[in-house]
């Protein structure tokens, strides 16, 4: 496949990628993904996830991986996930190449 696959990953808050904790998270999102070639950016409100794959798997890779990362958050930072509540919005948004 030729064609780079993009899926945004939205965050709820900016507060999350920020500093070291972005990082963290940005690491933790990596190791869910490991079982594919892609690569992983974090932007000010979300995590971009880009791969030479087939977009049904990716898209069910990243939802799984995203899945990891909530639980690990809360479980690695249980204060901040009380009071601003998760870090994934639930949605995960492909982004297609025109024509």
């Amino acid at each position: 496949m030729d064609e780079t696959v993009r899926i945004v990953v939205p965050v709820r808050y900016a507060a999350w990628l920020s500093g070291d904790l972005g990082r963290q998270l940005q690491n933790m999102l990596e190791n869910g993904m490991a079982a594919t070639s892609c690569r992983i950016t974090r932007l000010p409100r979300a995590f971009l996830v880009e791969g030479q794959e087939s977009p049904g798997p990716l898209l069910e890779a990243t939802r799984r991986a995203a899945q990891e990362l909530e639980r690990g958050a809360a479980q690695a930072y249980p204060v901040f996930h009380h009071e601003m509540g998760p870090v994934w919005t639930g949605t995960l948004q492909a982004v297609f190449q025109e024509g």
